[in-house]
């Protein structure tokens, strides 16, 4: 499983890498030009790229690479338990990086950042409750046979998704003007995480090489 696990980690560590050493070259020129609006925006919603890296790399990871390992003998059994490890370790990565970045432009440009996103440094835990919902639907999203798909079903799992990264905007407003909320709101994203890592799990055991 350590095997089939790294050969799903390994492309998506290195597209979160190359998206990391963004950062400090917004940061430069964000120096370099006064503080420049367009690259201090940029800066201060970095954020929003981990996001869309961990779905990204969580449909790749099922529909491209979980093909590419059964293919070469993975077992059912091992994929399905690095589908699992992805879930955890994919967000978890993101979260740490996100918030390393997130502190960063706050400390250097606290007075000028706009405060709903200053506030999403406060809540870790909730933050990693979303990341776990977009990381396991986006892993469901992978194992869909879209070209097999009904147009209207096509439509409803875009849709879904959309509604799931939505839920960072949601975030934002509760974490400025309901606080108080945010654990909980950030736990209910955490266990509406589990239906689709279930689903995943159990597609899987299916799954075929010329699922894609």
């Amino acid at each position: 499983m350590a095997k089939t696990l790294w050969f799903l980690l390994k492309p998506a560590l290195v597209m979160v890498g190359i998206v990391t050493l963004l950062y400090p070259v917004l940061l430069l020129l964000c120096f370099a030009t006064g503080g420049s609006s367009l690259f201090f925006g940029y800066l201060q919603g970095f954020f929003v790229l981990y996001d869309v890296m961990i779905g990204i790399c969580a449909a790749q990871a099922i529909s491209g690479y979980a093909p590419l390992a059964l293919s070469f003998g993975t077992t059912r059994r091992s994929l399905r338990g690095a589908a699992f490890g992805f879930c955890l370790i994919i967000p978890l990565l993101c979260l740490g990086l996100d918030l390393l970045c997130s502190l960063v432009t706050t400390r250097l440009f606290y007075a000028e950042m706009n405060q709903l996103i200053a506030a999403l440094t406060e809540y870790p835990l909730p933050g990693f409750g979303y990341k776990l919902l977009l990381c396991s639907a986006m892993l469901w999203l992978g194992t869909l046979d879209f070209s097999a798909l009904p147009m209207a079903k096509r439509v409803g799992a875009i849709l879904l998704i959309v509604v799931v990264y939505m839920q960072m905007m949601v975030f934002m407003l509760l974490s400025s003007f309901l606080p108080h909320t945010v654990n909980f709101y950030g736990l209910v994203l955490g266990l509406l995480s589990l239906p689709f890592a279930a689903l995943t799990l159990h597609r899987l055991k299916h799954f075929t090489i010329t699922q894609v």
